[in-house]
């Protein structure tokens, strides 16, 4: 019995309080992120704005971020340093397009 207990105990620790909140968290993120891919091919379609593509871009790449990040956490074996370098430069991409739509909307 007091064996059990203590596999039990050790269980217990091993999970994480808010790993369901950090879960549900990024689940929102990467839904609301297909959502706002979605509404900029729509506004693309409509307008024909070149600005948009950064946009459609943008929010692809971060989408593909946040997926990565989600798996990352769920699967350890996904868990190496080339996925925090891809993560990394994805976040760095996302920026310079940033950078660029700003820079754009400036000169034209």
């Amino acid at each position: 019995m007091l064996t059990l207990l203590t596999i039990l105990y050790s269980v217990i620790l091993e999970i994480e309080p808010f790993e369901g909140l950090e879960n549900a968290v990024a689940l929102g993120i990467g839904i609301f992120s297909i959502l706002l891919l979605a509404l900029s091919i729509t506004a693309y379609r409509k307008t024909g704005l070149k600005l948009t593509i950064y946009a459609i871009i943008i929010f692809a790449l971060f989408a593909i971020q946040q997926t990565m990040e989600f798996l990352e956490d769920t699967f350890s074996s996904l868990d190496t340093p080339i996925t925090d370098v891809t993560i990394s430069s994805l976040t760095l991409a996302i920026l310079v397009l940033f950078f660029l739509a700003i820079v754009r909307t400036k000169i034209t």
